[in-house]
C-alpha cells in the first residue's frame, strides 16, 4: 500500500513537471502561459485529484497523457493517509474572513456600536469599578454584537428612561443620588454617546450592588459580624435588565424585600414627607433609619421560612414561621467590651442538661488567677479541673446551677456563641440585658425548645412540661435537622413595630456611628468573604461535637469566643466579674 502511494505522488510531481514546458512549448519559444485562474480553489485536494491534473490547452493535452498514465484510483485508507497539498494561501484567507457581527445592525446603531466596542477593548478603562465588571459587561455586548442597551437609533430609549429615573430616586433606599452618575444622551455624537451608554451601564450596576449588599464591606464596622453580604453578578443584573419590560422595577428587586426593611423603607418617606413637623427629631431618626437599612443589605435574601431573628438592642427574641410571629421572649446579650456577634447560621440541636466547658480565655484570665488565691474556690463554685501536658482544663457538670442552666440551642459558628438557660433569672427584670461574654440567655428556655421542636418535629407534640422532665444529669441532644431554622443575630436599633409606629433603641455596641462613620467615607467593589476554615468551624450536628472547642489566632482568643461566667461566682470574685 505505501509502494502504490509513492508511485501515485511520483507520477503526480512527474506530471507537473512536465506540464510546464508543454504549456510554454504551445505558446511559442519565448513566452509562457500565465497561471490559469479559478474562482475558488479548494483547501486540500484528495489523492485522486492530485494523481489527475487537469490537462493543458491545445496540443500539449496528447503529450501530457502520454507522459503520465491515470494511475489506479486509491483506497480510503490510502486516502486518509496522503498529506494533502498546500492550498492557496491567498484563498485560504479569503475563505477564513470572518462574518461581520454588526452587519445585521442598523446603521445608526451600529456607528455607536463600533464605539463601544473599542472603548471595551481598549487597554485603560475609567469607567467601570472593577475587571470582573468590565469582564462582565464587555461579554454583555459581544452577545448582542454591541448592540446599545440604552439608545435605539441613536436615541435615549424607555429602558434607559426609567433606569434613570429609578437612580435619581435612590435616596427612598438611603442611598445618596450622588454616587450614581446619570449621563445626558441628547444632541451627541456616536462617539460621545457610546461613552453615555456605558457609563448609565456602570451607574446601573454600581446601584444594584449598593442596594443589595452594601456600600462598603462589613469589616468596615466590626470584625464581630459574619454574613452573607451577596453582591450580584453584574452579568445577572444586565441581563435582568434586557429581558424586563420596566427597566425601574427590576432594579427596585435587587434591594432587601423582606418585611424589615422594606417597613423601614416606607417610615423613611414618611418622616422626610413630615420633617418640617419634628426639625430635630427627624434628621437622628432619618440616619438612625438609614445605618439599619445598610445593615439588613447584608443578611440573606431569604430569611427562611422557619427562623428566629434575635434584636441586640431591642434584647429580644422573636420566631417566625410561615410568615408569622409565633413565640417572643426576652434575651440577655454580650456586654459592649465582649459584644454579642452579628450572624446567620441554622439551629442544628438542642442539649438538655449540657457541660459547660470553660473557653481558655476565661481560664487563664479569671479562674486561674481566682485559683491562685483561693484552691477551693473552684471546687466551692462546683467547677472541676483536670491537668493534661503541661495545659488545663475547667468543667462544669450539668446540674441546676450549671452557668448554662438546664438547656443549650446549638447553631455552631466560628464565635462559638450560642443561646442558653441561665440560673441568672433576675437579669430578664433589666430594661437593658448586656451582661454576657457573649452568648445570648434566654428567659424561658423550655418554652423555646417546645416551640422550635414542634416546627422541627410536628408529629411529636412536644410541650414545656414534657421537657422539664429530662431535666437531670445525662446529657441529651434533640436534634433538629433536616428541618432548617435559622438563627439570624440581628443589630435593629430602629424598627417599625406591628402597630406601624417606629421604635428606636439604644446603640449599645456603638454600631450606628460606625455605620453611617462607614457610608460617609466608604464606597468601591465589596470582596467576597474569605472562606472558613475547617478549624473555625464546629460539626453541624451530633453529639460528638457538644463541647465547644475555643479557636486562637495569633496567640489571641477572639473576645467573642467566650461564654458566660457563673453570676453566683461575682460575688465571691467581684474584680474579675465585672
Amino acid at each position: 500500500m505505501h509502494g502504490l502511494r509513492y508511485r501515485i505522488l511520483a507520477g503526480t510531481a512527474l506530471a507537473l513537471i512536465l506540464a510546464v514546458p508543454m504549456v510554454g512549448l504551445a505558446q511559442g519559444p519565448n513566452k509562457m502561459a500565465p497561471a490559469p485562474t479559478t474562482a475558488s480553489p479548494p483547501a486540500a485536494l484528495s489523492v485522486e485529484q492530485t494523481a489527475t491534473p487537469a490537462p493543458a490547452p491545445s496540443a500539449a493535452a496528447p503529450v501530457e497523457q502520454a507522459a503520465t498514465p491515470a494511475p489506479a484510483a486509491a483506497t480510503p485508507a490510502e486516502q486518509a493517509s496522503t498529506p494533502a497539498l498546500a492550498a492557496d494561501p491567498v484563498a485560504m484567507t479569503e475563505q477564513a474572513a470572518p462574518a461581520d457581527p454588526l452587519a445585521s445592525l442598523d446603521p445608526a446603531d451600529r456607528a455607536i456600536a463600533e464605539k463601544v466596542r473599542d472603548l471595551l477593548a481598549a487597554t485603560s478603562d475609567k469607567i467601570f469599578a472593577s475587571k470582573k465588571e468590565r469582564a462582565a459587561a464587555e461579554a454583555f455586548y459581544q452577545n448582542r454584537n454591541f448592540l446599545p442597551l440604552w439608545l435605539d437609533k441613536g436615541v435615549e430609549n424607555a429602558r434607559a428612561t426609567s433606569a434613570i429615573a429609578r437612580l435619581k430616586h435612590a435616596d427612598a433606599d438611603g442611598l445618596e443620588v450622588s454616587d450614581y452618575k446619570t449621563p445626558t444622551f441628547a444632541g451627541l455624537g456616536s462617539d460621545a454617546l457610546a461613552e453615555a451608554e456605558l457609563k448609565l451601564t456602570q451607574a446601573v450596576l454600581t446601584y444594584a450592588r449598593h442596594v443589595q449588599a452594601g456600600r462598603f464591606a462589613y469589616t468596615r464596622v466590626s470584625r464581630n459580624i459574619e454574613l452573607p453580604q451577596a453582591m450580584p453578578e453584574a452579568a445577572d443584573v444586565l441581563g435582568t435588565i434586557a429581558a424586563a419590560s420596566d427597566a425601574g422595577k427590576a432594579l427596585d428587586a435587587f434591594s432587601p424585600q423582606h418585611q424589615e426593611y422594606q417597613k423601614l423603607k416606607a417610615m423613611l418617606a414618611e418622616l422626610r414627607a413630615n420633617s418640617g413637623g419634628k426639625k430635630s427629631e427627624a434628621p437622628r431618626q432619618v440616619e438612625t433609619i438609614i445605618a439599619n437599612m445598610e445593615r439588613w443589605r447584608w443578611y440573606p435574601r431569604d430569611l427562611g421560612k422557619a427562623h428566629v431573628i434575635v434584636n441586640q438592642p431591642d434584647f429580644t427574641l422573636r420566631v417566625m414561621h410561615e410568615g408569622n410571629q409565633v413565640w417572643t421572649t426576652r434575651i440577655v446579650i454580650g456586654k459592649p467590651s465582649m459584644p454579642t456577634p452579628l450572624l446567620s447560621e441554622t439551629m442544628k440541636y438542642i442539649t438538655v442538661n449540657p457541660t459547660w466547658h470553660v473557653p481558655p480565655s476565661i481560664v487563664h484570665n479569671e479562674y486561674l488567677p481566682a485559683l491562685a488565691q483561693d484552691p477551693t474556690v473552684l471546687d466551692r463554685m462546683g467547677l472541676r479541673v483536670s491537668y493534661s501536658g503541661g495545659g488545663v482544663s475547667i468543667w462544669q457538670p450539668p446540674g441546676p446551677n450549671n452557668a448554662l442552666g438546664r438547656i443549650r440551642f446549638n447553631f455552631p459558628n466560628r464565635f462559638l456563641v450560642y443561646q442558653h438557660d441561665t440560673p441568672d433569672k433576675y437579669y430578664f427584670a433589666h430594661e437593658v440585658r448586656a451582661y454576657s461574654h457573649g452568648c445570648m440567655r434566654v428567659q424561658d428556655p423550655a418554652k423555646y425548645a417546645e416551640v422550635l421542636l414542634n416546627i422541627a418535629r410536628p408529629n411529636e407534640h412536644w410541650t414545656a412540661e414534657r421537657i422539664t422532665r429530662m431535666f437531670g444529669h445525662a446529657e441529651q441532644d434533640l436534634q433538629l435537622q433536616p428541618t432548617p431554622i435559622w438563627v439570624h443575630l440581628t443589630y435593629q436599633t430602629a424598627f417599625v413595630d406591628n402597630a406601624g409606629k417606629l421604635q428606636t433603641r439604644r446603640d449599645v455596641y456603638n454600631l450606628d456611628s460606625r455605620t453611617l462613620a462607614a457610608i460617609k467615607s466608604a464606597r468601591g467593589v465589596i470582596e467576597p468573604a474569605p472562606e472558613r476554615r475547617r478549624e473555625d468551624m464546629v460539626a453541624s450536628s451530633g453529639s460528638t461535637q457538644r463541647k465547644p472547642a475555643a479557636v486562637v489566632r495569633n496567640g489571641t482568643m477572639s473576645q467573642s469566643m467566650v461564654y458566660p461566667t457563673p453570676g453566683y461566682a461575682r460575688p465571691l470574685f467581684p474584680a474579675f466579674f465585672r
